[in-house]
Protein backbone atom coordinates (compact mmCIF):
# COMPACT_ATOMS: atom_id res chain seq x y z
CA UNK A 1 0.00 0.00 0.00
CA UNK A 2 2.35 2.41 1.02
CA UNK A 3 5.46 1.64 -1.46
CA UNK A 4 6.04 5.29 -2.92
CA UNK A 5 9.51 6.15 -4.88
CA UNK A 6 9.82 10.38 -3.70
CA UNK A 7 7.62 12.82 -1.63
CA UNK A 8 6.03 14.29 -4.80
CA UNK A 9 4.22 10.88 -5.69
CA UNK A 10 3.07 10.62 -2.20
CA UNK A 11 2.27 14.26 -1.93
CA UNK A 12 0.02 13.69 -5.72
CA UNK A 13 -1.78 10.82 -3.80
CA UNK A 14 -2.70 12.47 -0.98
CA UNK A 15 -4.05 15.48 -3.33
CA UNK A 16 -6.13 13.17 -5.04
CA UNK A 17 -7.38 11.74 -1.95
CA UNK A 18 -6.10 8.17 -2.40
CA UNK A 19 -4.28 7.93 0.96
CA UNK A 20 -4.25 10.25 4.03
CA UNK A 21 -1.18 11.09 6.47
CA UNK A 22 -3.52 8.81 9.13
CA UNK A 23 -3.47 5.94 7.13
CA UNK A 24 -0.02 6.40 6.86
CA UNK A 25 1.06 6.66 10.32
CA UNK A 26 -1.44 3.39 11.18
CA UNK A 27 0.41 1.53 8.16
CA UNK A 28 4.13 2.85 10.13
CA UNK A 29 2.99 2.04 13.29
CA UNK A 30 1.19 -2.05 12.08
CA UNK A 31 4.91 -2.41 10.72
CA UNK A 32 6.37 -1.17 14.03
CA UNK A 33 4.47 -3.41 15.73
CA UNK A 34 5.09 -6.30 13.30
CA UNK A 35 9.03 -5.93 13.59
CA UNK A 36 8.97 -5.16 17.47
CA UNK A 37 11.39 -7.99 17.95
CA UNK A 38 13.91 -5.73 16.01
CA UNK A 39 14.21 -3.60 19.04
CA UNK A 40 14.45 -0.38 16.23
CA UNK A 41 12.56 1.94 18.25
CA UNK A 42 12.20 2.88 21.99
CA UNK A 43 10.04 4.95 22.17
CA UNK A 44 6.94 5.15 19.83
CA UNK A 45 4.31 8.17 19.93
CA UNK A 46 1.35 7.02 18.28
CA UNK A 47 -1.40 9.05 19.67
CA UNK A 48 0.81 11.95 19.11
CA UNK A 49 1.13 10.91 15.43
CA UNK A 50 -2.45 10.02 15.25
CA UNK A 51 -3.41 12.96 16.48
CA UNK A 52 -1.07 15.22 14.35
CA UNK A 53 -2.35 13.16 10.71
CA UNK A 54 -5.49 13.95 11.30
CA UNK A 55 -4.88 17.39 11.66
CA UNK A 56 -2.63 17.91 8.33
CA UNK A 57 -5.44 15.61 6.46
CA UNK A 58 -7.61 18.13 8.21
CA UNK A 59 -5.63 20.92 6.99
CA UNK A 60 -4.84 19.91 3.70
CA UNK A 61 -8.55 19.00 2.89
CA UNK A 62 -9.73 22.64 3.20
CA UNK A 63 -7.23 23.58 0.91
CA UNK A 64 -4.15 25.22 2.36
CA UNK A 65 -0.61 25.43 1.09
CA UNK A 66 1.16 22.30 2.44
CA UNK A 67 4.82 22.11 3.43
CA UNK A 68 7.63 20.04 1.74
CA UNK A 69 7.66 17.40 4.26
CA UNK A 70 3.59 17.41 4.71
CA UNK A 71 2.78 13.75 6.21
CA UNK A 72 5.76 12.01 5.90
CA UNK A 73 6.48 9.92 8.51
CA UNK A 74 9.68 10.19 10.76
CA UNK A 75 11.41 8.08 13.33
CA UNK A 76 14.11 10.39 15.26
CA UNK A 77 17.65 9.02 16.56
CA UNK A 78 17.42 8.70 20.23
CA UNK A 79 20.43 11.46 20.17
CA UNK A 80 17.83 14.28 18.72
CA UNK A 81 16.06 16.34 21.32
CA UNK A 82 12.38 16.71 21.24
CA UNK A 83 10.60 18.98 23.73
CA UNK A 84 8.55 16.92 26.23
CA UNK A 85 9.70 13.54 25.26
CA UNK A 86 12.32 11.21 26.61
CA UNK A 87 15.79 11.24 25.65
CA UNK A 88 18.28 8.39 26.75
CA UNK A 89 21.01 8.56 23.86
CA UNK A 90 20.32 5.15 24.77
CA UNK A 91 22.28 5.26 27.78
CA UNK A 92 21.16 4.54 31.05
CA UNK A 93 22.56 7.53 32.80
CA UNK A 94 19.71 9.69 31.14
CA UNK A 95 16.48 6.96 32.11
CA UNK A 96 14.05 9.00 33.03
CA UNK A 97 15.30 12.41 30.98
CA UNK A 98 12.62 14.43 29.23
CA UNK A 99 13.98 17.07 26.75
CA UNK A 100 12.63 21.04 27.66
CA UNK A 101 13.92 22.04 24.13
CA UNK A 102 13.38 20.73 20.41
CA UNK A 103 16.42 20.22 18.38
CA UNK A 104 16.91 22.56 15.79
CA UNK A 105 16.18 19.75 13.17
CA UNK A 106 13.04 18.58 14.70
CA UNK A 107 11.62 22.07 14.60
CA UNK A 108 12.72 22.06 11.52
CA UNK A 109 10.80 18.85 10.28
CA UNK A 110 7.68 20.00 12.27
CA UNK A 111 7.81 23.12 10.40
CA UNK A 112 7.35 21.28 7.01
CA UNK A 113 5.13 19.45 8.52
CA UNK A 114 6.53 15.77 8.85
CA UNK A 115 5.01 13.52 11.50
CA UNK A 116 6.91 12.02 13.86
CA UNK A 117 6.29 8.64 15.06
CA UNK A 118 8.82 8.16 17.84
CA UNK A 119 12.69 7.79 18.90
CA UNK A 120 14.65 5.02 17.28
CA UNK A 121 17.49 3.23 18.97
Amino acid sequence: MFEFSSIEEYHVQLKQGDVSCKQAVEHFLQQINTSRHLNAFIEIYAEEALQRASDLDEKRNTGQPIGSLHGVVIGLKDIIAYKDHRLTASSKILNGFASIYSATATEKLLQEEAIIIGHCN
